[in-house]
């Protein structure tokens, strides 16, 4: 008997399986999907919106501007030497810096659209929530007000009509609300702050603005309990790591330490300049009622603003108009008042839109399906070097849950 050449292997290696979170799309499936992206594509080139191509590797700052710790926790990044670069999350913030970038700058309003993969890190990948996805969407700047918030949502709808959804749910939520209530609590601007990146944090992982009630909740506890026990208690589960709710608590009130000071040393002083009598206790509670008002207000659009004009016109005046306004404009479009649900416990996207925020979903044999999401991202130009016009609005569908959707439809 012969020896097999060298190099030949002796027995059949083991399979090298799929990256988690990732998938495989043979010819039938591949087809289908690529046809669902081109169509969404000619959709919104012949609205007007321009088809633009970014790269797919950015620099990490881009997304740690503005993002929010929906997209910054997900990153996955790409080592460079001395460079931090990162496989982009999401479209917009490329699209914006290509929009900087160019050496003529563009005639405003600018409308473009885009497709392409993007990278997330999802801990609890599954059928519907792919590391590895495609989004589809546009991006509208230099264009303020309802009238352009109400021209991407109907776009929104209509391109989703043609993929085979005629009847998408639409929620319409606003994220400035929150942010100036708590602006306006008398809480330290320390605090506003990591509630905010908490809200984010909590929206990240699909909870709404409720999650802030609960961070509300200890927070005021842990101020009005007893120093000693508390220190007994809070300060060696920091020492140990193991309690993720005391950790989390302690990163979002100091996200950036330095310097030599303990976490005990930060603690207590902390403890010592804002417990200051009841007054920020009293102020906390006065929070937490009016989050809990405010999340409560969900329904039909012309019901929630009536609510909205009762319980908060003091402080969202304009926004109550811009509501009612881009209702108006949706309606000229045909799309009835009726059919748009206001949430305001919508908390989709804090960190990074600033006022407008809406999605789409379908409801499939399995619950309800997220395919598109959007809003309006204000200020994203100027934190990303821009001059110009700062306003900007846009959406993206995810293609593969559009995909989803449209196959659990027909097996519905």
């Amino acid at each position: 008997m012969t020896d097999p050449p060298p190099g030949t292997p002796t027995q059949r290696e083991a399979p090298i399986p799929q990256v988690r979170g990732t998938r495989d799309w043979l010819p039938d499936d591949y087809a289908a999907i690529a046809s669902l992206e081109r169509s969404l594509m000619d959709r919104f080139a012949a609205s007007g919106f321009r088809p633009v191509k970014t790269p797919i590797l950015e620099g990490t700052e881009l997304h740690e501007r503005k993002s929010g710790a929906a997209i910054v926790s997900k990153l996955f990044e790409v080592a460079d030497g001395p460079a931090r670069l990162c496989l982009r999350p999401e479209l917009t913030a490329s699209i914006v810096r290509a929009f900087i970038d160019t050496p003529e700058a563009p005639e405003l309003p600018w409308r473009v659209c885009s497709s392409g993969p993007v990278f997330r890190y999802e801990r609890e990948p599954g059928p519907t929530r792919y590391r590895e996805f495609t989004q589809a969407g546009v991006e509208l700047l230099g264009a303020p007000g309802p009238e352009a918030d109400a021209e991407v949502i109907a776009l929104a709808l209509d391109s989703a009509a043609a993929a085979g959804i005629p009847d998408a749910s639409i929620r319409v939520g606003h994220t400035g609300l929150i942010v100036e209530l708590l602006e306006r609590s008398g809480l330290p601007s320390a605090a506003v702050s990591s509630l905010v990146e908490h809200l984010s944090d909590a929206a990240s992982e699909g909870r709404n603005v409720r999650a802030l009630e609960t961070a509300l909740d200890r927070l005021a506890g842990w101020l009005h309990g007893d120093a000693e026990q508390q220190a007994e208690a809070v300060l060696p589960a920091i020492d140990r790591a193991d309690d993720p709710g005391v950790d989390r608590l302690f990163r979002h009130l100091v996200p950036r330490v330095t310097g030599r000071r303990t976490g005990h040393e930060i603690i207590n002083r902390l403890r010592r300049k804002w417990a200051l009598g009841h007054s920020l206790g009293d102020a906390l509670g006065r929070v937490r009622a009016r989050v809990h008002e405010l999340a409560d207000l969900r329904g039909p659009a012309v019901e929630v603003l009536q609510g909205l004009e009762q319980g908060f016109a003091a402080l969202a005046p304009g926004t109550i108009r811009g509501f009612l306004e881009m209702l108006r404009q949706l309606e000229a479009r045909g799309i009835p008042p009726e059919r748009v649900e206001l949430d305001l416990g919508f908390g989709h996207g804090i960190g990074f839109y600033s006022q407008m925020i809406f999605e789409l979903s379908v409801s499939t044999p399995s619950g309800p399906l997220g395919i598109c999401h959007g809003g309006r991202y204000d200020g994203l130009a100027t934190v990303l070097g821009s001059d110009r016009d700062p306003h900007g609005v846009g959406f993206a569908f995810g293609v593969e849950r559009l995909y989803h959707a449209i196959e659990g439809l027909r097996e519905g």
